[in-house]
């Protein structure tokens, strides 16, 4: 797994959100009472994961921006020439493919922010898409302005991180890179940049400008991995995933980048899934990772199914049709129940373990909207646990919740690899508390929205300070009153 400088989001006036900042780190919790933003942020993490991360199966992002070539508009076409010749022209005379590199000149910038800017265009419709809202409706009520994203992360040759700025108001969108000074071409990019600039005859060299030009954008933007999200509810979408095809999820979901007509029945991030579920049949186990990294990741999925589920989930094709059935053998039966006849708790959990299967690879990110539903409290510790591990393995995985059982146990694993020098619980992975970044989301008394902020394990108490501790406080506190009464009362 890597362990770059996390990736920062810093959130104003969306959704439920009056200001919130967090790093995306290997694990990320974000916990609080209900309608104070978590799954907003999360889904927001998900759309720019989707947007600029290469999905192993559709990259969406070329899938659904159409770049136009500037070539029409006199003053652009002379900023991508005059870029494509110094480029050439640097790249010819370069004697050294190594550390240093090749420093951008002003126009090289200009023309590479341009790119930049083409290449956002739909990084709001994207947002929408996860949604299932438009842009009007993203916005915090009563806010004076829009909303306001600033991304920010480390880009090799850069000092400090760079930040990109999304804007959102009822009409529509706006996105503004930066181009760092000190932005150097490195080696492996010389590379690309040769053979588009340096094999084609002069002639043609015009044509491949702004495809070069793409090459260095591409070092500006966040470099994201894939992600996935498992949405609350997932054990009804589970359950009604045989009622929906792949194509009417698409129309649903305002696939592409044009404006739906109405809104749509399912958001992005349920969408996706269903998407994904169908898919299972065509998809081979490991497609799209090295070998060692899918049997680490399928152990890890058959962990959940041996210690939570106690039995296996199982997924083939029906009869005449490319489309998944999805079945649980309970542990030493001969046949197994559909899925819909299993417990919620299979139900919950299949999804995750199909995945790990199927799809996840190390340095995605796996989102897992409310990992307590449907489970019983040891169920929420064992499988707190599970998480753990996953992170450890290398898959970056954000987290959801309402429990103090999740909190308590993630305290634990993290508390006990300080202490101990090792990993999680029973000698599991390494999870120290760099690698962890808990925030609470609180609502404002005068209903202004909601703020998160970091917070960090107790050494004494081995606890996050959630606030479940009052809820445990008041429910004592009305007891003893209750008792007096009835001592009163005798």
């Amino acid at each position: 797994m890597t362990l770059d400088p996390p990736l920062t989001l810093d959130v104003t006036d969306c959704g439920p959100i009056s200001r919130a900042r967090v790093e995306l780190r290997p694990l990320t919790v974000f916990v609080g009472p209900s309608n104070t933003g978590k799954s907003w942020l999360a889904t927001l993490a998900y759309a720019l994961h989707r947007y600029f991360g290469a999905s192993p199966t559709e990259p969406l992002l070329q899938r659904r921006i159409e770049i136009p070539m500037p070539v029409s508009e006199g003053e652009r076409k002379d900023l991508v020439r005059t870029a494509a010749t110094e480029l050439t022209e640097a790249i010819s005379q370069s004697a050294e493919p190594e550390e240093k590199g090749i420093e951008l000149t002003a126009s090289i910038k200009a023309a590479v922010r341009l790119h930049v800017e083409e290449q956002g265009r739909g990084i709001g419709k994207e947002v929408e898409r996860c949604f299932g809202l438009d842009a009007s409706r993203l916005v915090r009520a009563g806010s004076p302005g829009g909303a306001r994203l600033l991304l920010r992360h480390a880009i090799e040759g850069a000092a400090t991180p760079v930040e990109h700025e999304l804007n959102v108001r009822g009409d529509g969108w706006t996105f503004r890179p930066t181009v760092p000074d000190g932005l150097r071409i490195r080696s492996g990019r010389q590379a690309r940049l040769a053979d588009l600039l340096l094999t084609e005859p002069e002639a043609e060299r015009a044509l491949r400008a702004w495809e070069a030009v793409g090459v260095l954008s591409r070092g500006v933007l966040p470099e994201l991995h894939p992600a996935f999200y498992l949405p609350a509810g997932r054990t009804g979408l589970m359950n009604a995933h045989a009622t929906v095809v792949s194509a009417l999820i698409r129309s649903a979901t305002m696939a592409g980048i044009h404006r739906a007509d109405s809104l749509p029945p399912l958001s992005g991030v349920r969408g996706d899934l269903l998407e994904q579920l169908v898919a299972m049949t065509s998809s081979r186990p490991g497609q799209y990772r090295r070998e060692r990294e899918r049997e680490r990741l399928q152990e890890l999925g058959k962990h959940i199914e041996d210690e939570i589920l106690g039995g296996a989930v199982k997924v083939g094709g029906l009869p005449g049709l490319s489309y998944p059935h999805f079945t649980y053998l309970p542990r030493g039966w001969k046949s197994g129940l559909p899925l819909t006849n299993a417990s919620s708790l299979v139900s919950e959990l299949a999804p995750l373990v199909l995945y790990l299967r199927h799809v996840v690879s190390p340095d995605d990110l796996l989102i897992i909207d409310e990992p307590e539903s449907h489970l019983h409290p040891a169920m929420q510790v064992a499988f707190t646990r599970q998480i753990a591990e996953i992170a450890g393995a290398g898959v970056r995985v954000l987290l959801t919740t309402h429990s103090e059982w999740v909190l308590e146990a993630l305290g634990n694993v993290v508390g006990g690899a300080g202490l101990r020098g090792r990993g999680a619980e029973d000698g599991g992975e390494s999870l120290d508390a760099r690698r962890v970044g808990v925030w609470l989301f609180e609502s404002a008394a005068d209903g202004s929205g909601s703020t998160a902020r970091e917070i960090t394990l107790d050494a004494d108490t081995g606890l996050y300070p959630s606030g479940f501790d009052a809820v445990a406080s008041a429910l004592h506190n009305h007891w003893a009153e209750i008792a007096g009464r009835g001592g009163d009362a005798g």
